[in-house]
């Protein structure tokens, strides 16, 4: 049986933010020197689980627009629910070149920042915005499939696109069986999660989807370190966004995070999750800023990279904020401009 979604669901709304959030702790490795220092240690051990606990980011974000998005229905108007999104990004990419030409000093010509606002260059960032385009082209025709097909039909579809977007990885490291042409397309393997959690949400006690989650990231984690050896980190078919592990991490975490309520959390907690929700697009695309502002200082007040680590309870919350502070006023412009287009428009949203 299909789930009612509540637009204003504080399970969904956390869902987002979270996502919001970690994205902005996978930076937090990207930018502290992670990458280049040596996985020796227990620092590092804990650095590469940690890690692979925050990397549910973007398949959450896509999990969840499977799971809002599965009853859209493709009509003309379709097309204008696209506007905010584009209207998010131009505004992120206004304050992105700014900040790029202003005070990192890049030489971009007027013309080089339309360049780089039409190839998605602007903002560092906007990659997410490329494939989310190609998602929300195709998802009202994939509704419309998912629609025809009985509960049997949805579990294989979705298992034939986890078998094409997650096995390879999870495969082919132990020996070449399986093709890899279909990996790229895991988006839709998230969506169609999503989907089928919408209908079908998992059963298992909050302790046990904990459980699995914390379980996976360290056991990847581990993986990850030990084939290190003591040298730099080395990226694994684990670390992919559509892999095995990641889509099973994605799916356990999405489902904790969905089923809270809310009733009793903090009113300041509950605004703060809302707004967070809201400005989770906007406040991805404008990290950039915060990452190329704060990481500069956190290294020059921790020369080793390996002891970052221990700063990252106080780092992420500070480039959150602050990146938040940035998205405010590109989603207020995002919003007022969506306001001016005709009225289908208004109500057009971002999932």
């Amino acid at each position: 049986m299909s789930e009612t979604v509540n637009k204003r669901s504080f399970g969904l709304d956390l869902v987002r933010a979270a996502a919001g959030v970690l994205v902005l702790s996978v930076h937090f490795f990207l930018n502290n020197g992670f990458y280049q220092t040596p996985a020796a240690g227990g620092t590092m051990l804990l650095a590469c689980m940690a890690r692979m606990l925050c990397m549910t980011c973007v398949p959450l974000f896509l999990v969840l627009t499977g799971y809002t998005c599965i009853h859209r229905e493709w009509s003309k108007a379709y097309y204008r629910k696209l506007l905010p999104v584009l209207l998010t990004y131009l505004g992120a990419s206004g304050i992105c070149l700014v900040f790029r030409v202003a005070v990192l000093k890049e030489a971009i010509s007027p013309l080089g920042m339309v360049r780089r606002v039409l190839d998605f260059s602007a903002a560092p960032y906007a990659w997410y915005i490329e494939m989310y385009i190609g998602l929300f082209l195709l998802s009202p025709f994939f509704n419309a499939a998912w629609h025809t097909l009985e509960s049997g039909g949805k579990g294989m579809l979705t298992l034939t696109l986890m078998g094409l977007t997650a096995l390879p990885g999870a495969v082919n490291q132990y020996r070449e069986l399986l093709p890899v042409w279909w990996v790229g397309v895991y988006p839709m393997t998230y969506y169609a999660l999503g989907a089928w959690l919408r209908e079908h949400p998992l059963r298992l006690k909050g302790w046990k989807l904990l459980a699995c989650l914390v379980g996976l990231a360290c056991l990847v984690g581990l993986k990850g370190y030990r084939t290190a050896g003591g040298g730099a980190y080395v990226w694994l078919p684990e670390d992919q966004w559509g892999s095995l592990a990641l889509t099973l991490e994605s799916v356990c975490l999405f489902s904790l995070l969905r089923r809270a309520k809310g009733e009793r959390v903090p009113r300041p907690v509950g605004w703060w999750v809302a707004r967070t929700a809201k400005l989770a697009l906007p406040m991805y695309l404008v990290s950039y800023i915060a990452d190329q502002t704060v990481y500069p200082v956190l290294a020059q007040a921790v020369p080793e990279a390996h002891h970052r680590l221990f700063a990252m309870p106080v780092v992420v919350p500070v480039t959150v904020l602050c990146s938040q502070l940035l998205a405010q006023p590109v989603d207020w412009a995002a919003e007022a401009l969506v306001r001016l287009a005709p009225q289908k428009t208004k109500n057009a949203q971002e999932s």
